[in-house]
């Protein structure tokens, strides 16, 4: 596809990434140069330099026979105002990145007159996840999965675990919960595993299924508090923040926010007056530890500064604080997360390049089976889809025990009237259907994709 790309940080490079990996033609605009030069550099894409809210810069890259352009400077204005041009201009299909609150409520009323394919607010999403998350502790890292329906989850196996030197049929049988092991990571080998896999201490587990199903499994493993979540506090006063506290609040959780710039604090007072608001240095241990630090049930630290994130996240962990999640912007600081006890970061450009792959596989295929959401995990080496099942289908109505797969494929579940569950040999796939699918194999864009 052809695909035409404006912005000038973060979300850009991730989402330039991720559709270059995916092999499609990629043009990117920016108005900075030596941004530009680094990223045609690292990636396979076209640079152009210039202003991508312009006719002129917009028809050098494209934008005027496009099949996507996507939006996503740190200015929403300017995105809107990419968006609608390129859509006059005859481009198919526009997404912007909209990330101001007051324009987020009011999106809707204009989406279809701005010509807007689809709108995306990383920051929206990221405080979606880290409400999500703190359902379970920080031994267990979490994604959504299947448009929130189903959770994935991943543990390590510790020596003295009750898991260790059993196969995944005996333990389905001993704890008797619907959740499914769909991959064990041992070393660096990646491994779907079957009944008969044998886990081993040190392995991890990623497994699959309802909040609920995972919080009785890992309660009955005793690696998860039944206590509730009645405080958190968070460091750091951006936007997050501003779609976090009232998503807190309408849970019942009390909200400490800690913000070093004056200016914003009185914002914050006056947004959210049930929320406690300190003024202060979040990575000042001496503060945290006179706002309660200790008696908190869960951490959030999301300021603009990587490592001030994790190291503020690793002393509240160190304090006992059993739910930490702290913000990460640089991928490449995800190996240390699991040494520092920290497996729950929130990386808000990779939401949202997951989100637009996803979507620009959808727009591949609009007539078969499509990809309705898209997760990738470890390293990018594991794709979970979830396909529509369409007319085009060649798994409706067969046993999948009968049907042959290509390797490195795992049918996870079956999606019936909303009702998701786990795959097993006799399930059968009917029309109208969703099917989460465990893949090794990168770019699948269409069920069919998935058979021998």
């Amino acid at each position: 596809m052809e695909i035409v790309i404006i912005g000038d940080g973060k979300v850009r490079f991730a989402i330039a990434g991720q559709l270059d990996r995916e092999g499609h033609n990629v043009t990117v605009i920016d108005s900075n140069q030596a941004v530009l030069d680094k990223t045609s550099n690292l990636l396979d894409v076209v640079g152009i330099y210039g202003n991508g809210a312009t006719p002129q810069t917009l028809k050098e890259a494209g934008a005027d026979h496009a099949d996507l352009v996507i939006a996503a400077t740190s200015k929403d204005e300017i995105n809107i105002l990419s968006c609608l041009l390129a859509k006059k201009m005859g481009a198919r299909h526009t997404i912007a990145r909209i990330r101001t609150p007051e324009y987020v409520d009011s999106l809707n009323y204009v989406k279809e007159e701005l010509g807007l394919s689809l709108d995306i607010n990383p920051e929206l999403a990221a405080a979606r996840e880290i409400r999500r998350s703190l359902r379970f502790t920080s031994e267990i890292h979490t994604s959504s999965l299947a448009k929130a329906r189903l959770e994935l989850a991943e543990i390590k196996v510790f020596d003295h675990s009750p898991l260790a030197g059993k196969t995944i049929m005996e333990i389905s049988k001993a704890y008797k919960q619907s959740v499914l092991f769909c991959l064990i990571e041992r070393d660096d080998d990646l491994i779907i595993p079957s009944g008969n896999t044998l886990v081993r201490a040190n392995d991890k587990l990623v497994l699959t299924g309802r909040t609920k199903q995972l919080q009785s499994f890992f309660n009955e493993l005793k690696i998860l508090k039944n206590d509730p979540i009645k405080e958190v506090m968070i460091i750091g006063g951006g936007r997050i923040t501003y779609y976090l506290t009232p998503m807190l609040s309408e849970l019942g959780i009390a909200v400490t926010i800690i913000e070093k710039d004056a200016e914003k604090c009185l914002k914050l007072v006056e947004s959210f007056p049930y929320a406690t608001i300190i003024h202060g240095d979040g990575t000042d241990h001496e503060l945290l530890m006179s706002e309660n630090l200790e008696k908190m049930d869960g951490f959030v630290a999301l300021t603009d500064n990587d490592e001030e994130n994790v190291m503020v996240s690793m002393f509240a962990a160190a304090k006992g604080v059993s739910h930490v999640i702290p913000k990460v912007n640089r991928v490449e600081l995800g190996f240390i997360f699991e040494k520092l006890g920290l497996r729950n970061a929130i990386t808000p450009k990779n939401i949202t390049a997951n989100h637009i792959v996803s979507y620009v596989r959808a727009m591949q295929n609009s007539l078969g089976s499509n990809v309705e959401s898209l997760l990738k995990i470890k390293d990018e080496r594991i794709e979970i889809l979830e396909f529509r099942v369409r007319q085009n289908c060649r798994l409706i109505g067969r046993p999948i025990m009968e049907i042959g797969f290509k390797p490195g494929i795992l049918i996870a579940y079956v999606t019936h009237h909303g009702e998701p569950k786990v795959a097993d040999g006799q399930t059968k796939v009917a029309l109208g259907d969703t099917v989460i699918v465990i893949s090794k194999r990168k770019g699948l864009s269409d069920i069919n994709d998935i058979l021998a």
